[in-house]
């Protein structure tokens, strides 16, 4: 996949680089192809301080196959939430190691959002207080869980990651991302924190989701890039 990296920095970033050896960088958004798919990385310290969030809006609107990421020197959870509501489906350091970005790149590639945890923990608390899932509904959706699977599942709807979770019920990352995989497939739902919804019954943000969809069905991660 293409990746385009807007910034007013003369030389990209070494992790950019290393990342996506193919990269290009422009100071403002080049002239795309409607259907041509790429990430854009919108990088926030550009000369003017709205700039960025023009620039997401433009692609947003005129590049449907686009996807944007936006990068800045100074992560702020309310930057980064402005980030999302423009419709962006990434958002961390501009100076992350060039694996977090990789990383980052693949699971938006699978139609995944990529996010810091404690953005994810803000998210998941914001959206759903207060609990309007009645115990009786909730208990009925984790039926269909086993009871590993329940334990996992409840501990990923708090916000906590993988090592966290696999420190807290005592069995390995990998034991706890095959459960996530069987819970995500069970109760149809595509990360955690969609699964923080569904299990308070909280209604789905359509643009948030509904948007960035993949065209076939798939197991999407949120990912957390701490």
């Amino acid at each position: 996949m293409k990746h385009v990296f807007i910034t007013s920095l003369q030389q990209p970033i070494d992790a950019w680089i290393k990342a996506f050896p193919q990269m290009e960088t422009s100071a403002q958004l080049p002239p795309l192809s409607v259907n041509e798919k790429m990430v854009v990385w919108v990088h926030v310290m550009i000369e003017s301080p709205m700039q960025w969030q023009r620039v997401v809006r433009s692609i947003i609107t005129n590049k449907p196959n686009a996807k944007v990421v936006v990068i800045s020197n100074n992560p702020e959870q309310a930057e980064a939430m402005q980030a999302l509501s423009l419709g962006a489906v990434g958002y961390l350091h501009a100076y992350a190691h060039h694996k977090v970005l990789k990383g980052a790149a693949n699971v938006i590639a699978q139609g995944g959002v990529w996010l810091g945890r404690e953005l994810l923990k803000h998210l998941i608390t914001v959206t759903t207080q207060p609990m309007h899932q009645s115990e009786s509904q909730r208990e009925a959706l984790l039926e269909a869980l086993t009871k590993r699977e329940r334990e996992v599942a409840l501990e990923a709807a708090k916000g906590l990651s993988n090592k966290e979770i696999a420190r807290q019920l005592t069995i390995s990352e990998r034991t706890v991302k095959a459960h996530l995989t069987a819970v995500f497939g069970a109760l149809n739902v595509k990360d955690r924190l969609h699964l923080a919804l569904v299990l308070q019954g909280q209604a789905l943000d359509d643009h948030f989701f509904s948007t960035h969809q993949p065209q076939k069905k798939t197991s999407i991660k949120l990912t957390l890039n701490s």
